[in-house]
């Protein structure tokens, strides 16, 4: 068995900084001078987009046309937060109280440390691929658990994998694992088939497991344009969502892109509407409000901005801004949740990195009060 180390390429792995993959890996598709046919690809080579770095990785032979690829990372996490215990994320300022803050809070944890096994097939139809990934986010934090388990032949995938509506392509990057409010997040198990149709257009349908209650399916369709400095998609979902009393239709649609903007500077922009979808958005919510007997849709809106600049091959700053509104919903439920992640990163060597980020973010609830929560977060994450 002969091992080789295998390069960066895509998008796989680069947001942990901010400014996501147009700051960090040196084959992504934002970097200087891309070819079009890396790029078109896009949509591909996106698995892992949370890793500050692209996983290096080991590959080996094992038969005749199999190629076994092993990835992934070790990531150490040391969080301070200032008013609050919010968790091992961010993900508590959805459920903070006025009044309710405990005070400073310490911990570090390494649960986003991450492993997958990626495979190809030379087959008689095309290449044959697989994929299996998790990290130890189960159970809380500790357990292992599934990310990814896709199986792709052509244009088909089939497995679980990045909702169609997802715009991760133009996720800005962040060293909390819970990322910005406003932008669609949710792994379901789907089936998917996706074509491009020259000139840096591209399309996808699916039909996915529904990230809410309901007993039906729900199906998504997605259009794409990539250039060599721009990447726009529009994605749209639809189904049904099972209330405390009724059925009601769900509906949703992402607007989304990332652009390079100068030398080192990179920009993303999704823009996400619909109704009863809040199972599909990070920091998540009810999809209907019963007003007892009848269930009406929460009407959910939310934008993301994540802005970075990369210096050199080691060092890079970026922003992400998110806000998320939903338009009813109890005395004590979240009328809008707006956060803010600042970071810095420092490249030592290759495959090692090293962030430092402050978050802030509030939470207004529909009896017109507010709390807010602040977080000082240093990561350590090492590829291979």
């Amino acid at each position: 068995m002969t091992l080789k180390r295998m390069t960066p390429t895509g998008l796989a792995g680069a947001a942990a900084v901010m400014g996501s993959a147009m700051l960090l890996a040196p084959a992504n598709a934002h970097s200087p001078a891309p070819s079009q046919n890396e790029l078109a690809q896009l949509a591909a080579r996106v698995a892992g987009l949370e890793a500050a770095r692209p996983s290096t990785g080991l590959s080996f032979g094992a038969g005749a046309n199999t190629t076994v690829t092993i990835y992934g990372y070790v990531k150490a996490d040391f969080i301070n937060d200032f008013d609050s215990n919010l968790g091992t994320t961010t993900f508590g300022l959805g459920s903070l109280t006025p009044g309710g803050l405990t005070g400073d809070n310490f911990q570090a944890w390494a649960f986003q440390s991450r492993l997958g096994i990626r495979t190809t097939t030379q087959t008689a139809l095309d290449k044959l691929g697989t994929q299996i990934e998790g990290d130890f986010f189960g159970g809380g934090g500790g357990t292992f658990r599934l990310r990814h388990a896709t199986a792709t032949l052509g244009g088909w995938r089939i497995g679980q994998y990045w909702t169609n509506l997802t715009p991760i392509e133009s996720y800005p990057g962040t060293l909390d694992f819970q990322g910005p409010a406003g932008i669609p997040f949710a792994r379901p198990t789907q089936v998917r088939y996706t074509r491009a149709f020259g000139n840096g257009f591209g399309g996808s349908v699916s039909v996915e497991d529904p990230a809410g209650a309901s007993s039906d399916p729900v199906a998504t369709g997605a259009l794409s344009y990539t250039s060599d400095r721009v990447f726009a998609k529009l994605a749209a979902i639809g189904g049904t969502v099972s209330g405390a009393n009724n059925q009601v239709d769900a509906f949703g649609v992402n607007l989304s892109g990332n652009a390079r903007l100068w030398e080192g500077g990179s920009l993303n922009l999704p823009y996400t509407m619909g109704e009863a979808i809040s199972s599909y958005l990070v920091f998540g919510g009810p999809d209907v409000f019963d007003t007892g007997g009848t269930d009406v849709v929460i009407e959910s809106e939310g934008i993301t901005v994540g802005l970075g600049h990369r210096f050199n091959d080691k060092w890079a700053i970026g922003a992400a801004y998110g806000r998320r509104e939903d338009d009813i919903g109890a005395p004590t439920g979240t009328r809008s949740l707006e956060t803010l992640h600042f970071n810095v990163m420092y490249t030592p060597v290759e495959n090692i990195s090293v962030g430092l980020e402050y978050f802030t973010g509030e939470r207004e609830l529909f009896n017109a009060t507010r709390v807010r929560a602040d977080r000082l977060q240093a990561s350590v994450q090492v590829n291979f």
